[in-house]
């Protein structure tokens, strides 16, 4: 089962080429990146912001708020981010950062999925700052 669906999983990404999928990923970041800093009041995001500098990920805080606390906020409007340390403690430790938060966009994103984000950043701030 899992062998013979990773299996197609490559297939798929094969069809669409690499150059493609990392087109699309790099458009996903650039729009999230600038749209995130604009529509969500105080957002920390951290790494490089040149997108062709990172990958499909964003690790990002809102100040005051847990991420497991905006992880779970936006979990009930569908929307799924990873809260923690990613495999990552050193970087969060020299940052001197306690967790971040990080969203993550792949083939299957798209920009309203960003659009989505920042609407269910705002609701998190709304319920945490009032």
């Amino acid at each position: 089962g899992d062998a013979i669906g990773l299996g197609v999983a490559a297939e798929y990404l094969m069809a669409l080429g690499m150059d493609s999928v990392r087109e699309h990923e790099r458009d996903l970041v650039t729009y999230a990146l600038d749209l995130l800093p604009r529509e969500v009041p105080g957002i920390e995001v951290y790494g490089p912001l040149d997108p062709d500098l990172r990958g499909g990920v964003i690790p990002f805080n809102l100040p005051g708020i847990h991420p497991h606390d905006v992880a779970q906020v936006l979990d009930r409007s569908g929307i799924a981010v990873r809260a923690g340390h990613h495999c990552t403690m050193p970087l969060h430790e020299r940052l001197d950062l306690a967790a971040t938060a990080r969203a993550s966009f792949n083939v299957y994103s798209t920009r309203e999925d960003v659009d989505a984000l920042a609407t269910g950043l705002k609701e998190v701030q709304r319920v945490f700052n009032g």
